[in-house]
Order: structure tokens, then C-alpha cells, then sequence
């Protein structure tokens, strides 16, 4: 019988495959059965029965019997289609971050949602010596901030997500993103990080675009007038 988490939602079988997998993504030179088993804290007859499993599937290969497992290229091929529609999202956006940015003389930047969190993906640097410094790779939950917000009221199946994984952080924060989705636009002023505020908008599907600064420089009526500058302007993305 499949045991399942304390939530009921998770299957043991489908996540220690997962663990595998995971445990794989980071040796590209492979590794072996046993190797495999103890670093995700399985037995060796599981890890093989789990890794056999795989290999039909084509998600995992061992080119000679008793070497190494590696991942095929089929995860990749899956992912491949959003990645590259992620790339062509950043060209299309970066004139609009470069214009929000002079316009506004804050920072402006893209995010992509990535579980949990947001993954900012590019942005253009206030020009101001005091400002924020948004950079490229950084992370931050989604719960709490401006742009997770954004990317939240946009996207119900995410927000069903993320309030089954945290259901008391979900509760701390539902209200601010039911309101981010009656504007069209998500505000974090003076909360998240002190003294930065923040206006952004959902410009796709796990997408969106913030400007931030110096709360002493964007009072709510300078964050509404933003936020109808940005949503203007992104017409032509979305």
C-alpha cells in the first residue's frame, strides 16, 4: 500500500522518484545504484526498483550495466519550450524596463514566478544614488512581496498552491493579493524590506514587472500613478 504525507497530498513512491531524480540533476557525471540510495536515504532494492522505473520511462539511463545513472535529455526537452519562451519574453521587455526606469527614475525589473519564490530575471538600475539594486538570479517569496503578489492574483492555480503548502502564511497575505487582483496592479509600501516600496504588475502567465525604490520617493499616489504608467505600457507584451 502507497503511504502519504501528513497532508495527504504527497505519494511516497512519486516523491522518492522525485528525490532521485533531483539527487542526479546534480552529478551529470552520474552515479551509482548505491551511491544514489544512500543519498536520498533509501534502501538499494527501492533505489533500483525506483530507478528501473525511470528507465523505462526514459528519463534516466545506465549506458553500462553496474555504472553509473544519468538523466537523459528528456527533462530538459519538456522544460525547453518554457525556457525559450522566457528568453523571447526578456527581449521583448527589457525597452519597457529601460523606459519605466528613466521615466520613473526608480529600478525596474522582470520576475518569473519559481515555486515559492520569484526569480528575477533581468532589470535596469535606478540611475539615483540612493535607490534599490535589484539583481539578476536573486530570489524572494512570493508571500509578502509586490511581485508576488502581482504574479498570485494573476494566476489562481499558483495561489491555490502556495495556500495549501503555508495555509497561515496564505491567511496573513490573501487579502493583499485579492486586492492586487481587483486593481490590476499589487503595492508593497514600506513592508517587505524597510524603507523600499514597490508597485508591479502581471504581465503573463508566472510573469511580471516592478518598479522599486525609496519609500520617501514613491507615496501611494506616486505608486498609483505608476502603476497605471506600467500598465499602459505593457499593452503591447501581454
Amino acid at each position: 500500500m502507497e503511504s502519504r504525507s501528513e497532508s495527504g497530498r504527497v505519494i511516497q513512491s512519486v516523491q522518492r522518484a522525485f528525490a532521485l531524480v533531483e539527487h542526479l540533476a546534480a552529478a551529470p557525471e552520474g552515479l551509482r545504484l548505491s551511491d544514489l540510495a544512500d543519498g536520498v536515504g533509501l534502501n538499494r532494492s527501492t533505489a533500483h526498483n525506483l530507478l528501473a522505473s525511470l528507465e523505462t520511462l526514459g528519463y534516466v539511463e545506465q549506458p553500462n550495466r553496474g555504472g553509473p545513472y544519468r538523466l537523459t535529455g528528456k527533462l530538459e526537452a519538456l522544460l525547453r519550450p518554457r525556457v525559450e519562451a522566457e528568453q523571447m519574453l526578456r527581449t521583448r521587455v527589457r525597452p519597457l524596463l529601460e523606459a519605466l526606469s528613466t521615466q520613473t527614475g526608480e529600478t525596474a525589473y522582470l520576475a518569473f514566478a519559481a515555486g515559492s519564490e520569484y526569480l528575477c530575471a533581468d532589470a535596469v538600475q535606478s540611475s539615483e544614488p540612493l535607490r534599490l539594486t535589484v539583481t539578476t538570479g536573486e530570489r524572494e517569496p512570493l508571500l509578502g512581496t509586490a511581485i508576488g503578489h502581482a504574479l498570485l492574483a494573476a494566476d489562481p492555480a499558483l495561489a491555490e498552491r502556495i495556500a495549501d503548502t503555508d495555509p497561515a502564511a496564505w491567511a496573513a497575505h490573501a487579502a493583499a493579493v485579492s486586492d492586487a487582483a481587483v486593481r490590476g496592479y499589487a503595492l508593497d509600501e514600506n513592508s517587505f524590506h524597510p524603507g523600499v516600496s514597490c508597485i508591479a504588475i502581471a504581465i503573463g502567465p508566472g510573469a511580471a514587472i516592478g518598479v522599486a525604490g525609496p519609500a520617501s520617493r514613491l507615496p501611494r499616489p506616486r505608486l498609483a500613478d505608476i502603476a497605471r504608467q506600467m500598465i499602459a505600457q505593457s499593452q503591447s507584451i501581454t
